[in-house]
């Protein structure tokens, strides 16, 4: 027992912890997503996105691993039906772990990938060698290659609207097609600020060359979801996280007073977490939508 707190004192060790710190200061969620990564070892279908339930009242304790998957693809089988050219090229922006890309692919559909994620480009390019993917954002994109479909899946939340608009008319062709399945958020509070404001969004695409041709609110389709997710939490995650506190608790009473600050802030990122997929609060704050725009 002193030999292990003799190492809290040790200025070697603190040094060392000091270079860690330094150096997971230079993490870019982006280029390297820990959650994502996580979520793909769960699920097996390459996809990481909330899914399209056709019964949305579906009871929550009768969700299995198998019907999340399903959900998953009948949500991409959506984005691809709505392709109007199926011969023009077509760019999956934010492609995760190439799962709609795979499905493009096998129903022959010209498709490149697209994300700046180091550990999905991996998978790809191990996976699905066959698929051309770019290792950036899409705002860095090169302007080289047309396409006649832009696909954002869940992805376009994390581009800025105006570069966004700038780059989606360098890089299609005259009556390209765009399609957009994302949340946006309804009002400008909440916990979780992720997302563009729906009225920023339709503003924005007002005044641009772009027109929206479909839309269709899929919120209660995606709750079902994060009702399972909720039940999950509530059911293993938080009696895992307290029965580990405590046990730390018992076995290393010291140590575990000295981290107090550490477990306050893993408390915390739980909390805002949770709150992200509260399926109340989601639908009072935010609307999912599927988006099909024509440029003009």
């Amino acid at each position: 027992m002193k030999t292990k707190y003799f190492q809290l004192l040790n200025p070697v060790k603190w040094i060392k912890a000091y270079r860690l710190k330094k150096q997971d200061g230079k993490y870019d969620k982006s280029k390297s997503d820990l959650e994502l990564n996580l979520y793909s070892k769960i699920l097996k279908n390459d996809m990481l996105h909330y899914g399209y339930f056709e019964d949305p009242e579906i009871a929550t304790d009768s969700i299995s691993i198998k019907s999340v998957e399903d959900a998953q693809i009948k949500y991409a089988q959506n984005i691809v039906d709505l392709i109007k050219d199926k011969e023009g090229n077509v760019l999956d922006v934010g492609c995760g772990m190439g799962g709609l890309s795979a499905i493009l692919s096998a129903q022959n559909f010209k498709v490149e990938a697209l994300t700046p994620n180091k550990n999905q480009i991996r998978h790809i390019q191990n996976k699905y060698k066959s698929i051309p993917v770019h290792n950036c954002k899409f705002e860095g994109i090169e302007e080289i290659r047309k396409y006649s479909t832009v696909i954002n899946s869940e992805s376009f939340q994390y581009i800025d609207l105006e570069k966004g608009l700038a780059k989606i008319n360098a890089i299609t062709l005259p009556n390209a097609q765009w399609i957009i399945t994302d949340y946006f958020r309804l009002h400008d509070n909440g916990i979780n600020k992720s997302s563009h404001l729906l009225t920023d969004f339709i503003e924005a695409i007002g005044n641009s060359n772009w027109k929206i041709v479909y839309e269709k609110d899929i919120t209660p389709n995606i709750l079902p979801m994060l009702r399972f997710l909720r039940l999950y939490v509530d059911r293993f995650i938080f009696p895992l996280k307290n029965f580990a506190f405590e046990k730390f608790r018992y076995k290393q009473g010291f140590l575990y007073y000295l981290t107090q600050d550490l477990r306050e802030g893993i408390d915390k990122k739980i909390n805002k977490e949770v709150a992200s997929i509260d399926p109340e609060k989601f639908a009072n704050e935010k609307k999912y939508m599927i988006f099909v725009l024509e440029k003009q």
